[in-house]
């Protein structure tokens, strides 16, 4: 059975997670809460972590694993531009429950970027997430903690159920309230398309950004 950490989601410290900061340092991987459901987290620069993540969750290859940020001052380590429309959503939404498809930079390992060179960033609206990215230096995966084809897990329990010795670590913050994902905007468009309506909703985004295609 993996360790199991607990951590206030409103965490503004590393020092109670700790251990969780050097599992994803040294390349392994962990489940932890986000502001919808848990997520599986492998750190960005760990390219052994992100297959394993993949196929511990048994993935599409299509699909890109999102990543979670600290800040937006981080998108342009992963991003290749942001532009006028991006920044006006990420002014209004983040951080929050918005993660937005940009144009990557050369060089992402491929589970990040999908076959159309798009990766997956939002700023987690979760201060625990956010104190982790921080401290660890880089942003980290934030794919629900489910199989494919199955329910996202919304506890601790529920993460253990699903994978037990598949994660090397557990960081429990509670309960997450799903039940909606993020919502998911591809902004390397022009205008920028929805993906995914999610837990920020639609009429929300038009009234900063008139122009979305949905």
């Amino acid at each position: 059975m993996p360790p199991v950490i607990f951590a206030d989601p409103g965490l503004l410290v590393p020092a109670g997670i700790q251990p969780a900061i050097d599992t994803l340092r040294s390349g392994g991987l962990i489940a932890g809460p986000t502001q919808t459901f848990y997520g599986l987290m492998a750190a960005a620069d760990q390219p052994r972590a992100l297959e394993r993540l993949a196929a511990l969750k048994g993935r599409e290859g299509s699909k890109p694993l999102l990543l979670l940020l600290d800040g937006p001052e981080r998108v342009p380590v992963y991003a290749r531009e942001t532009s006028a429309s991006a920044a006006r959503l990420i002014q209004a939404f983040w951080p929050g429950p918005l993660t937005l498809l940009f144009q990557a930079v050369e060089g992402l390992h491929p589970a990040l970027a999908g076959p159309d060179g798009r990766v997956g960033l939002r700023v987690e609206g979760l201060p625990l997430v956010r104190t982790l990215v921080r401290a660890l230096g880089r942003a980290v995966t934030g794919t629900s903690a489910n199989p494919a084809g199955r329910p996202p897990a919304e506890t601790a329990d529920e993460v253990l159920a699903y994978f037990g010795e598949g994660v090397d670590a557990i960081l429990d913050g509670g309960p997450r309230p799903g039940p909606l994902p993020s919502t998911l905007i591809d902004v390397a468009l022009d205008p920028p398309r929805l993906l995914r309506p999610g837990a920020v909703f639609t009429s929300r985004i038009q009234a900063v950004l008139p122009e979305l295609k949905t």
